[in-house]
């Protein structure tokens, strides 16, 4: 399953009645005991095989450009490693039920290796346990960190870290005093979560900063748009903008814009997304904190150690990084499809535009 709040409570000895009276500590300190249990080592004789290696990935979903780069990052990893003969993709569609049938269709394809990132973690826990249990070591590939039974190990990005530098950011550039909005992703999410506890800790140092309202985008351009026209018809002043994802960030830049109110808002940083670097290139302002698809890499990189019987951390963390608003040039593909991701993939490996 997903670490929750009260597992990691729990690995770092806060009672929860602590987490009641101290929240930003209990947040601070989840995502610390997270970090030591990230840096597990676990023991994977058991899991090694000689090559020619078959490798499956389950994908929750590729309806998401992210996930697209990550799977090339995958590929283009895998072209690395002659011992891996074939790379067997699957796509759930968002359905978790035909997740696990997906799973279990590549157990019975001999597969020697899973990586996956799931649509729900509870929902695939019973299959990637039993994976486990019949000798295919599984990796989370989706940037997220799961300390199931059925996930040898994790190639993970901090959502609490990354939501920690977006806050930052942004209380320094509205000079630690207004009142902000945040949009953040699907509610539940570990992604939402983090960053939302993230933003409330950043939050209680700066006292003269108001948070008007939480809102969840979904990961949707369009989604966040309308959510942020409603957003200014309730509030006739909004200082800031709290959105790490540059999706739909780019969506309430659009909202902005169309009212005639871009002139009273700054924006955060966002991600790499490629339509929301473009808009940071074209004003000056928001920058980056990057979710790097290259986990899906590092990923495999992870699996194929273990299958060497090579001892590897329970997590290994692809950390984020901010970029300026006026070092954008670097990521921005001023040519490419807003639904584009800034990567160091080769050019055979990029997805096609």
């Amino acid at each position: 399953m997903t670490i929750t709040r009260r597992l990691v409570l729990a690995l770092a000895g806060i009672s929860a009645a602590a987490l009641m009276t101290t929240p930003v500590f209990a947040d601070q300190a989840a995502d610390a005991a997270r970090t030591a249990s990230a840096a597990e080592m676990v023991d994977t004789a058991s899991f090694k095989k000689e090559g020619p290696l078959k490798v499956g990935v389950s994908a929750g979903y590729l309806a998401n450009s992210w996930v697209v780069f990550a799977l090339q990052h995958m590929r283009w990893e895998a072209s690395l490693h002659p011992e891996v003969q074939d790379l067997i993709v699957t796509d759930a569609s968002f359905n978790p039920a035909k997740q696990v049938s997906d799973i279990e269709d590549l157990l019975r394809q001999d597969i020697d290796l899973l990586i996956y990132w799931p649509v729900d973690d509870a929902s695939v826990e019973d299959v990637l346990k039993r994976a486990v249990e019949a000798g295919v070591p599984t990796v989370q590939a989706g940037g997220g960190f799961s300390v199931s039974e059925g996930t040898v190990a994790n190639a993970y990005i901090s959502q609490y870290k990354l939501g920690e530098m977006v806050a930052r950011q942004l209380m320094e550039d509205i000079g630690g005093k207004g009142k902000i909005v945040a949009m953040l992703p699907i509610a539940g999410t570990t992604a939402a979560v983090e960053q939302l506890d993230a933003l409330e800790a950043v939050l209680a140092e700066f006292p003269e900063v108001e948070l008007l309202s939480v809102e969840y985008g979904d990961w949707n351009r369009a989604k966040a748009k309308q959510i942020t026209e409603n957003l200014l018809q309730r509030f006739p002043s909004i200082t800031g903008v709290y959105s790490p994802a540059g999706q739909m960030s780019l969506g309430m830049a659009e909202a902005f814009d169309e009212a005639g109110r871009s002139a009273e808002v700054t924006f955060s940083p966002g991600d790499e997304y490629n339509g929301w670097l473009k808009w940071v290139a074209a004003n000056g302002q928001g920058g980056a904190v990057t979710f790097p698809t290259r986990a899906g890499q590092v990923a495999l990189q992870v699996g194929l150690e273990i299958l060497k019987g090579n001892p590897v951390p329970r997590g290994t963390a692809v950390p984020s990084e901010y970029v300026a608003s006026a070092d954008i040039g670097s990521l921005v593909s001023p040519d490419a499809p807003d639904d584009w991701w800034a990567s160091d993939l080769p050019d055979a490996f990029l997805p096609q535009q």
